[in-house]
């Protein structure tokens, strides 16, 4: 069902710690940048289904050491934000477009501090690819246990930086790694998805 409802718990708060309501109006923006993003789900070796994630080196000037998914801006070339996703999965983390069937998209996010809209691309695997960084921007690859996305004591809020705005918003942490802004709101998307088809278990408020 469209659109797809975001997980509140992943949304920036105020210093109360409600919601805080958005801070961005976005007719005085210029037209986004469109942008896509691979959610590639396959087994691990125990059977269990994962996530890949990335990790940005830690001398980049923006977003250093911030955890995403593999994407990035559309090309003319790409054709498509599938295309594009896979274009840059492969670029990223070496994952072989030939290897991922599409199963879907999620709903656009968009990103204010970068003006970009992003749109997710859900694709699954048969067996777990041997990734490895390719990108000069990507210092490591995490994976991410799809059930992580349905235990309540994975998320909490912190406080993050992010050109120069200091952001209070909950987030994921998992595996020494803290997931949080349009990559978590993503993750919570999909969950949501995954619940509602049966695949995961319910979303939670």
């Amino acid at each position: 069902m469209r659109p797809i409802p975001l997980d509140e718990r992943l949304l920036p708060r105020a210093d109360d710690g409600r919601v805080r309501p958005r801070r961005w109006d976005r007719s005085g923006f210029p037209p986004a940048r469109p942008a896509a993003t691979l959610l590639a789900i396959y087994p691990d070796d125990v059977g269990a289904l994962t996530i890949p994630l990335t990790v940005r080196r830690p001398e980049m000037r923006a977003h250093a050491g911030e955890v995403s998914l593999p994407g990035g801006a559309i090309d003319v070339e790409d054709g498509s934000p599938e295309a594009a996703a896979l274009r840059e999965a492969w670029e990223e983390v070496g994952l072989p477009p030939e290897l991922v069937r599409i199963a879907g998209t999620l709903d656009a996010v968009w990103i204010p501090v970068s003006n970009f809209e992003l749109r997710p691309v859900v694709g699954t695997l048969e067996v777990r690819p041997a990734l490895v960084p390719h990108d000069a921007e990507v210092a490591s690859i995490v994976e991410l246990p799809l059930a992580a996305l349905f235990d309540p004591e994975i998320v909490g809020v912190e406080e993050f930086e992010s050109r120069g705005l200091r952001i209070r918003a909950g987030a994921y942490r998992y595996g020494g790694v803290r997931v949080w802004g349009a990559t978590a709101i993503t993750l919570g998307m999909l969950a949501h998805a995954l619940a509602t088809t049966g695949v995961g278990e319910p979303a939670r408020d």
